[in-house]
């Protein structure tokens, strides 16, 4: 049986995932930032409030976190990075990624990021989760189409 194990993401965490990112999340960042996984990936963690990467069987799956907008607002974008492992258990990331929103709108008054117009399975993901989705508009360093999703009320 799979054991799985939260923790603070550690630099080998980051490092791991930024080289078994799925093809879709290394799509997104390169879009948005440019094409320097890792070093986005160890930003991710850095800006958080709070960030954690679940394992299986020692083999991190995902980190994700909240990075607090601006000190005067409780408005937090939210990110998730995860590996191909993560198909790999497609149950227990749902079910687990469903309990992690609720737990963080305890914290947040509003969660918020963008995901790629392309990335249909992230979009189905995230409106089965409860997300808010907008319609696509240009948005990261190369104007691509994104569309904005928020969890919590605007």
């Amino acid at each position: 049986m799979a054991k799985f194990t939260y923790a603070t993401p550690t630099k080998e965490d980051m490092r791991e995932i930024a080289r078994m990112m799925r093809p879709e999340d290394r799509r997104e960042i390169v879009g948005l930032i440019g094409p320097n996984l890792e070093t986005e990936a160890h930003y991710c963690v850095e800006s958080s409030e709070c960030a954690y990467v679940c394992k299986c069987d020692g083999v991190p799956l995902a980190a994700f976190g909240v990075v607090r907008k601006t000190p005067f607002e409780n408005v937090g974008v939210i990110w998730m990075l995860a590996t191909k492992e993560t198909a790999k258990h497609k149950v227990y990331t749902g079910k687990w990624t469903r309990r992690g929103i609720r737990a963080f709108l305890n914290d947040w008054d509003l969660l918020y990021n963008y995901v790629d117009e392309g990335n249909d399975r992230t979009i189905a993901w995230l409106k089965w989760l409860g997300a808010k989705i907008y319609p696509a508009a240009p948005y990261g360093i190369y104007g691509l189409p994104y569309h904005k999703f928020t969890f919590g009320e605007e």
